[in-house]
Formats: structure tokens, C-alpha cells, sequence
């Protein structure tokens, strides 16, 4: 390939890269979380997801996450459904899958590098959002600020999750300060159901700070810079 081929190729990664993420956005908001990890990520079985309260290492310990985010929607919707009978009278578990819940992270502010053999890729982006969904202490409403950063590894022609990070620096509840107690919420009656769901721990322990005045700056992911090779740079893998 010529420079301007280079350049065009590149261009198109990176479209593709953007929309991954993009559509991995709106999975969430339209509560298809259980679809991700089918949809997006590699077949490799060291793929990595790190969140701010642990990790998940392999591709049984993803896969497992994204389904245990499935049936918390599931049991959340029954509930709702339980706690409101007269509003949902004749709707199926089906049509009322995701009731009440919703999770906005749009993102924006990427840094994109593609590999220079094109065998994989690096991304970060910003996001910024919020999410409802429910506790034992019932509906909960939360903003979230922070970042997404991934490796990606070209499979059958298309570059699939490989590491990804998922860390927020602000996760606490709307309307009070960003550096209260998260937890400020008042029990409800109706959703002690949710005192007894429990997804599997991760099996990656480690911990990445929520914002406090004391907390040093750095602990967030490095931003890609160009490679030739995945040798040659960092990877976001715990």
C-alpha cells in the first residue's frame, strides 16, 4: 500500500472502532447487556474487563459478567412488574424486559491508534452519563463521568475487544455531591428480592478509586500512542 492506502485503511479502522463502542452504548441504553459480549468481543480466552471494584480474567469469567447483568435486568423487571400490578396489567415478561431502567454513557474525546501491521488496535474514549436501576434499597439513580480504553485484535476480518477498562471516575448518586457517600439511598419496600442478587465476585481483586479531594492523580488508563506492533506497546490486560 502506498501512504494515502495507509491512511485510508486507518481511517476506516478507526470508524470501526468508534462504532463498536458507539454501539456497545446504545446495547446498554436499549438493556441488550446480554448481548455484548456475544456481539463485540474476541474469542480469545485471555480477553480482560476491569472495572473500578475488580476484574474479570477470561473469557468464561466476561462472558459470565455480561450474563449475570442480564438476569439483574430480568429479576429488576419482574419486580417492577410485582410491585406495580394495575400498571402493567397484560403486559409479558417480555414486552416489560428492562422496565424502568436505564443506563446513558455516551462517549466522545477518542484517542484512537491503529497498529501499523493492522493486527490490532488501541482506544480510549471519555464518558459521561447516568444510569437507573434497582437496590434492596429500591430505584436508584446514579451520574457517571470517566473512561473507556481497549485493546483490539483483528479476527475474521473485524476487530473485536481483546482488554477493555471500564473506569469512572465519579459513580454517586444525582443530586448531591460528587464527593458524598455513594451510598445515600432509603430502603423501599417491595425490592428486598435484590438484597439477595449477587453477581459472581471478580476474579481479578483490585480496586480503582471513585474521586475523592486525597486521591493522587494516575491511576486511570495511559492514552495510546502509536505502535508498530502489540509487542511494542502497553496493554490495557489485567
Amino acid at each position: 500500500m502506498d501512504k494515502s492506502e495507509l491512511l485510508l485503511e486507518k481511517m476506516e479502522v478507526r470508524r470501526q472502532l468508534r462504532n463498536t463502542i458507539g454501539r456497545i452504548s446504545h446495547d446498554l441504553c436499549i438493556k441488550e447487556d446480554g448481548m455484548i459480549y456475544k456481539r463485540y468481543w474476541s474469542k480469545k480466552l485471555d480477553v480482560s474487563l476491569l472495572l473500578n471494584d475488580g476484574g474479570y480474567k477470561g473469557n468464561k469469567a466476561v462472558e459470565q459478567y455480561y450474563g449475570d447483568c442480564a438476569k439483574e435486568i430480568e429479576l429488576s423487571s419482574k419486580l417492577i412488574k410485582n410491585k406495580f400490578p394495575d400498571v402493567f396489567e397484560g403486559k409479558t415478561d417480555e414486552e416489560l424486559y428492562g422496565v424502568g431502567m436505564i443506563n446513558y454513557m455516551p462517549v466522545d474525546s477518542h484517542v484512537i491508534e491503529v497498529a501499523e501491521d493492522f493486527n490490532t488496535a488501541k482506544a480510549i474514549f471519555n464518558v459521561r452519563g447516568s444510569y437507573c436501576h434497582l437496590t434492596g434499597e429500591g430505584p436508584i439513580a446514579n451520574w457517571t463521568y470517566g473512561y473507556i480504553a481497549a485493546d483490539f485484535i483483528k479476527e475474521d476480518g473485524k476487530y473485536k475487544i481483546w482488554h477493555m477498562q471500564i473506569l469512572y471516575n465519579i459513580d454517586n448518586p444525582c443530586g448531591v455531591n460528587f464527593i458524598a457517600p455513594a451510598k445515600s439511598y432509603k430502603r423501599v419496600e417491595g425490592f428486598e428480592a435484590m438484597d439477595d442478587y449477587k453477581m459472581h465476585e471478580p476474579n481479578i481483586k483490585t480496586k480503582v478509586e471513585h474521586y475523592h479531594p486525597f486521591r493522587i492523580v494516575g491511576a486511570f488508563p495511559k492514552v495510546p500512542e502509536p505502535y508498530n506492533t502489540f509487542e511494542e506497546t502497553f496493554s490495557y490486560e489485567i
